[in-house]
């Protein structure tokens, strides 16, 4: 007779009291399992993989418990979430195994293998990875306990307990088996927490029996040049093993996001190790060295059209980001001082450069092309090129200064696609301020054209 069957038919009181000593007593033992841990299927040929995706038992597999009541929760489950701290374990039902913490009455349940030869395998070794995580009664644990039998002995590996919001990868070295055939169980004893064992189911999932082979990642070195705050790891630093393991700096986890290095509270020029870490069935680093540098942008190129002569504020013909520490070149590669310049006076098409340097990186740069045309003789140009515009850049409003009160001054407002916003055709006679409001305008780069009937006068404005 198998004692499975007697755990679970035999519902009398007595019987029930003397199996739940007889298993604890076992359990801690070791003796006398032989029988119980044999199966009715043939033994397998490492490597061995169960993943526990079917949301019932796996073949071959035995599911134990010391309670003889036929509670589903009195054994192994296979098709249930977990419950308080367990509940938000991250994997979906059905894809791992549950030892649920039992109601009202605790028991010890059993999960043993079926028989794997270990003799194909040169460096064998089990892994498996489990949950645990009492957010009722932190500390209060469960103990997953974690045995092999080798046809005649139980030998412990270890006790394992504890709570952790993730998902952990245990390891254990089985060449004390080399060429045998084993069992492995995994036991679950609710009698040893000092609370209802209610509040810490343990999970189970990835169990896996295989040769711990050293893999080809290859260490590697970099140093990076960043616009932002991540760094990509994925960037060509390493030659990864198997391209399955997960990324780790230890001394702050939560600065590695993926393959995302967040350096943004890092020292620029320091240099820190990053550790790609595989974990098949034994773990496996490898070492990226990244030393980085922060990478200030001139901007995208930009385009204008502007008059002869007319002053211009270079930085608002550019897109994108922009360091506002760099340098300006004129067309014929002077030095500008600042961003503001005065148009040729002869009309043509002229690139004015922008130079960012950076330390231990390249240099960024950037073009604004203006094409300076004729605006028209009919008036004093130099009364036109006094008018004037301020705040530039504006959040709510601009201010139109016309000095000399140059007459019959219209306005026209374009975005960056030609759409005219904004259209005054009101002459503006004998007016020496005019407050244009643009607060229901979009953050962007405006034209505004201030304009009569011999002259015109274009500005960029940004909108903040």
């Amino acid at each position: 007779m198998k004692l499975a069957g007697c755990l679970a038919t035999n519902n009398t009181l007595h019987m029930k009291t003397h199996l739940h000593i007889l298993l604890l007593i076992l359990l801690s033992s070791g003796l006398g399992f032989k029988a119980l841990a044999q199966t009715q299927c043939t033994p397998t040929d490492a490597p061995f993989y169960e993943a526990f995706d079917s949301g019932i038992i796996p073949q071959c597999w035995e599911n134990l418990s010391s309670i003889v009541h036929t509670s589903p929760e009195n054994f192994w489950m296979f098709n249930d979430q977990g419950d308080y701290g367990s509940a938000n374990n991250g994997r979906s039902v059905g894809t791992f195994a549950k030892a649920d913490g039992s109601n009202p009455n605790p028991d010890s349940l059993m999960l043993i293998s079926p028989e794997i030869n270990l003799t194909p395998l040169t460096t064998p070794y089990l892994s498996f990875e489990w949950y645990s995580d009492n957010t009722n009664y932190p500390g209060d644990n469960n103990p997953l306990i974690i045995d092999v039998y080798d046809g005649t002995t139980w030998t412990n590996l270890d006790t394992l307990s504890g709570d952790s919001t993730a998902w952990l990868f245990q390891n254990y070295d089985l060449s004390a088996f080399m060429n045998q055939t084993i069992q492995v169980r995994f036991m679950v004893n609710q009698t040893l927490t000092s609370n209802h064992p209610i509040y810490n189911d343990i999970l189970l999932d990835e169990v896996r029996i295989d040769n711990c082979v050293s893999t080809t990642g290859q260490d590697g070195s970099a140093t990076v040049c960043i616009t932002g705050d991540l760094v990509n790891l994925d960037d060509s630093i390493i030659v990864k093993p198997n391209g399955g393991g997960y990324w780790s700096y230890p001394s702050q986890p939560n600065l590695v996001y993926g393959a995302g290095f967040d350096v943004s509270t890092l020292n620029p020029g320091g240099t820190y190790e990053v550790f790609y870490i595989e974990r098949l069935v034994c773990y496996d680093t490898t070492v990226a060295t990244i030393t980085f540098y922060s990478y200030d942008q001139a901007g995208n190129n930009g385009q204008g059209q502007v008059c002869e002569n007319e002053p211009v504020g270079l930085f608002s013909f550019l897109s994108g980001n922009s360091s506002l520490g760099g340098t300006w070149y004129d067309f014929i590669g002077n030095q500008v001082a600042g961003s503001m310049v005065t148009a040729p006076g002869i009309p043509g098409s002229y690139d004015y450069l922008y130079v960012v340097e950076n330390t231990n990186c390249d240099d960024d740069t950037a073009v604004v092309n203006l094409n300076v045309f004729e605006c028209g003789l009919g008036i004093d140009n130099n009364a036109f090129n006094q008018i004037s515009i301020a705040p530039n850049p504006a959040t709510t409003h601009i201010n139109i200064q016309n000095s000399f009160n140059v007459s019959a001054l219209k306005f026209e407002m374009l975005d960056m696609n030609g759409r005219t916003v904004r259209l005054e055709n009101s002459a503006l006679n004998n007016t020496g301020k005019v407050t244009l409001s643009i607060d229901h305008l979009e953050k962007g780069i405006y034209t505004l054209r201030i304009y009569n009937t011999d002259e015109s006068k274009t500005f960029k404005v940004v909108k903040q």
